[in-house]
């Protein structure tokens, strides 16, 4: 078993998943996306960071007024893989 590190700059082509799981406890949203989908309609190098700024468009803990990054949307599938996107998930 993987010790769980820090996903960091991952992208879609080093996640080999066939669902990219992701959620947002604060908002109750979550969602289940064909990781081939995403490939071909962002590209292979589109990250995990970019992935959830796109995804969490709109949503007003992630533009916050005073510039700080309140949006908890994280990716559970990461964690299932031993890898975290939110260094605060790491032991």
């Amino acid at each position: 078993m993987r010790k769980n590190t820090y996903a960091g700059k991952m992208t879609l082509r080093d996640y080999h998943g066939t669902v990219v799981t992701v959620e947002c406890r604060v908002c109750a949203r979550g969602a289940k996306l064909d990781r081939k989908a995403l490939v071909k309609q962002y590209g292979a190098s589109f990250t995990f960071l970019e992935l959830r700024r796109r995804l969490s468009l709109g949503c007003s803990r992630l533009n916050a007024e005073d510039g700080i990054d309140r949006c908890r949307t994280r990716f559970p599938c990461l964690l299932a893989a031993g890898l975290s996107f939110n260094k605060e998930d790491i032991p």
